[in-house]
Formats: C-alpha cells, structure tokens, sequence
C-alpha cells in the first residue's frame, strides 16, 4: 500500500511539472520518448484509448431516448450528410425507424401496415422506403414526357367531350357520334359504337349511357353497342348518372329540370325542377352501403338524388315505389361556400370544392364532403387549405382525393395552358405538377380531363403508380393521352 501511494504521489508531481513547467514542444518530446520505449502490447492499448478520446463520437456515447430526440430534429438534407460523418453515425441514423417511417407519412409514401419477417430484420427498411419514395417523385414529375411511356389513344375524328373511368377501361365519347371503349393497360381500343354526338357517358360491365344534344338519354349494349333503350326528353341533355340495382335511371337538363326514369321501361316517373343544374350523383341506400345480400333482406324504400347547381347541393329523398319526394334538404349553400365545383364520387362518399381564393401564387381551397352512412346523410364542413403553388392561376377544378392527396387542374392566362396539381393533405404544398395540353376553354376543361386509378392518391408507392393509368386528358388533336409511369430503374 505504501509503494502504491508513493507511486500515487510521484506520478502526482509527473503531472503537474508536466503541464505547468513544460512548454508544448518540450511536452511534445518527452511523449515520443516515453512512446517509444513501450512494448508492443502496451502501444495497442494506448491505441485504443487515444481512440475513444481524440474522437469524441458524442453521439454514440448519448442515451438512446437522448440520441433519438436529437435526430428527430434534423432535416432531411442534414440526416443524410450526417449518414457520410462515418460508419457509428450512418448506423445510428439509417436504423432509427420512427424518424424514416414519420419522414414517409409526411410525405406520403405509402407504408405497409404489416411488415414481414424481412423488413422488420432490416432496420434500414424505412429509409430506403423514403429514398425510394424520394426517386419516384422524380420519376413522376416527369408527367407526359416520352420516358414516362404516354400512351396515345387515337381514333375519334372530332372533339372529345366525355369521359368516364370505370375498372381499368376508359370510355369516350365525342361530335364525331361515337363511343370507344380503350384498354388503360395496353392502350388498345376494345370496341367502337356508333351513337349520337356525346355530352356525357357513364358504363359498367353490362351497359352503356350517353347524353346528347339531340335531347335523348340512349342505353347502349356494351357487347355490340345495340341500342336498347332511348329516353326521349322535351330539351337537350348535359348529365346522367343511374343504378341498376333499383332500376332508376337521371338526368339533368339544359332548363334546370331532372327526369327520373325506369332503366328497364325507359318509362318517365318524375320530373323535377332545379335551379341551374352542373350535375348530380344517384344514390340509392343500403345497396352500395350493405351490398347485394342486405339489399334483398332490407328492401330499399327511397333513395337519394344529390344535386349540385352551383350555389348548393341538395338532397332530394324520394320513395322508390311511387318516385314521391319525401324530403328535400339543403345541404351546402351559398352562405357555407362561395361555388361547387366538379366533384369525386364513390361507394361512401361524395367529396367537392365549395370555394377557392386565388391571390399571389396560392390558392386557398375549402373541400367539403358528405358520407353514406346506413339510411343517413353525413356532411362535413368544408376545410380551408392553402395550397402554395408554383404560379398563379386563374382557374382552379377539383378533380378528386385521395387518402394522402387532393388533385385538381388549373389554368394560368389567356394561353390557355393547363397544369395537374397533386397536393398533399398534411404539408399542403404542391408535391408535383403535370403540364397538360392547352384547352380552348376553362369551362371544357373539367370533361376532358379524368382520374382514372385513384388508388394513386392514397398515397406514393411502385405498387400503387407504376403501371397504372393515372389520368387521362384529351387534345386539341381529337386523342386521349394517359398519364402511366413505367416502373423504376434503380
């Protein structure tokens, strides 16, 4: 004990005649001598230690829950450049899943609600999920470019005024009086029918339904495109939409009045009167709510008529039996919202623009939007969102959402010159933009222009966009070009 408290003490004044009575150089000196007449095993050792020192590696020496919070902070910019620091730093980091899988939602790649065995044992999955999110959008503001594989479709001789997307099939309808149905996956067209001059056309698997100027509704047999039905109206006829599943077919007018007719008989059971009709939606509750089983158990007694007259949307309830009107309520009007624009449709709800705002390169959007829910209606109150775009624009349509994504299109000046806008819910900046051919019209805009898949505004994955059709715009030359990626090339 005593030789080691002298020891203790001698190496005591070592360090201090060291650091006190030595300049740099002299310290400098006596180091590479004492340095080199250590043995071998001691400089391995020493080695080590000037490591752990000299480095300073702070992160890595910090708790976890500290060290995650510190880099919950950083940019992206900044965690990729910290990766390159050196291999602690790129593995602390790339492994730290919260930060990549947060960085994937805000940004909307898609992220598997399940992961498999593989992924979980990768810790670096959700980056290289993010970097591979980050590629696609690149890949996809491309837009129509040749490398993106635009696929034309060409056939109709005069303008295009209707569109309709309906389970990987494209039909339009065109003044040249025809109707071609096209193949979004290969771009083939699958059937032309002989019509008359289009103003809007919708389809499924069995039927065809097109509108036109010539004041008829005609049902057309998507088989062999045989008439089967004409509905004779007293004007001309801009909008349609029916349900086969309760034999109901609609119509909207050019003089604000609705026609409700037997899909089958083509027998007339109801004329209403509206106000400056733009569209509507037929919806008939529980079928596209409880489905076909519960459909036969709980026989429909009304269904709903949502229409949309620019200042309001209206829900008019009508018996199915007598076609009487139950009830009628308002509900958006012009007091809610300043204008409705083009709106997006599915099996539980109905989403629309109510107003927008245009001043200094943003465009500030309320999106409204009604659920089915059982026998009911419910609406929810518009949303203000401020979209900062790249320009200003004059003209803004809303074309749809998604779980992730608004889409609309909008027109800068008198060039006519059109752009898609695909917005993202949380950031509310304009994540890619597609230029569009030129319009000759605004107002023409919202029929020539459709999204087709919209799994795509769910959210940014290979599986969700490559392949698919993602919108479909018509030209000035009388085709139709589709928006679809090719798969990426790493």
């Amino acid at each position: 004990m005593a030789e080691m408290a002298n020891f203790d003490g001698w190496t005591d004044e070592v360090e201090r005649a060291f650091c006190s009575a030595l300049s740099d150089d002299q310290r400098l000196k006596l180091l590479r001598r004492l340095i080199g007449s250590c043995p071998g095993y001691l400089l391995v050792q020493l080695s080590e230690h000037l490591e752990s020192i000299s480095k300073r590696d702070f992160v890595r020496l910090l708790p976890d829950c500290a060290r995650d919070k510190l880099i919950s902070y950083m940019d992206v910019e900044t965690l990729l450049t910290a990766c390159e620091v050196s291999e602690s730093w790129n593995s602390v980091i790339s492994d730290n899943q919260s930060v990549w899988r947060n960085l994937c939602k805000q940004n909307g790649f898609l992220v598997p609600a399940e992961l498999s065995d593989k992924q979980l044992a990768d810790l670096s999955f959700f980056k290289n999920l993010y970097l591979e999110g980050v590629t696609l959008v690149k890949h996809l503001t491309k837009g129509f470019d040749d490398e993106n594989e635009p696929i034309l479709l060409k056939g109709h001789s005069q303008e295009i005024t209707a569109m309709y997307y309906y389970n990987g099939k494209l039909a339009t309808g065109s003044r040249d009086a025809t109707v071609r149905i096209w193949c979004c996956a290969s771009g083939d067209c699958l059937a032309t029918f002989s019509t008359h001059r289009v103003n809007s056309i919708k389809f499924d698997d069995q039927f065809i339904v097109t509108t036109s100027l010539d004041k008829s509704a005609v049902r057309w047999d998507i088989s062999n495109g045989t008439k089967l039905r004409s509905y004779n109206h007293a004007e001309m006829v801009f909008s349609v939409d029916y349900n086969t599943h309760i034999d109901i077919l609609v119509t909207g007018l050019n003089d604000s009045i609705v026609t409700i007719w037997s899909f089958t008989d083509g027998v007339l059971l109801r004329t209403l009167g509206f106000t400056n009709v733009d569209g509507f939606r037929l919806i008939a509750d529980p079928v596209k709510i409880w489905g076909e089983v519960d459909r036969f158990l709980n026989p429909l007694e009304t269904f709903h008529i949502l229409a949309n007259n620019g200042s309001a949307i209206i829900d008019y309830e009508i018996r199915l039996s007598t076609t009487v009107l139950e009830k009628e309520d308002v509900l958006f009007s012009s007091e809610d919202c300043e204008l409705f624009s083009n709106s997006q449709f599915d099996d539980s709800s109905l989403k629309f623009m109510s107003s927008a705002d245009y001043s200094s390169g943003s465009l500030k959007i309320s999106l409204g939007c009604i659920d089915f829910c059982g026998r009911n209606l419910i609406t929810k109150r518009p949303n203000n969102r401020i979209y900062h775009l790249p320009i200003s624009i004059r003209y803004a349509f809303y074309l749809g959402s998604g779980a992730y994504f608004d889409a609309f299109v909008g027109n800068e000046d008198e060039r006519l010159q059109w752009w898609l806008y695909v917005v993202g819910h949380n950031s509310e900046t304009n994540h890619f933009t597609f230029d569009l051919p030129k319009r000759t019209s605004p107002f023409r805009c919202i029929s020539q222009i459709c999204i087709c898949d919209t799994k795509w505004l769910d959210g940014i994955s290979e599986e969700g966009f490559c392949g698919r059709a993602l919108a479909a715009v018509a030209t000035s030359d009388n085709s139709i070009k589709l928006l679809k990626l090719k798969p990426l090339k790493y």
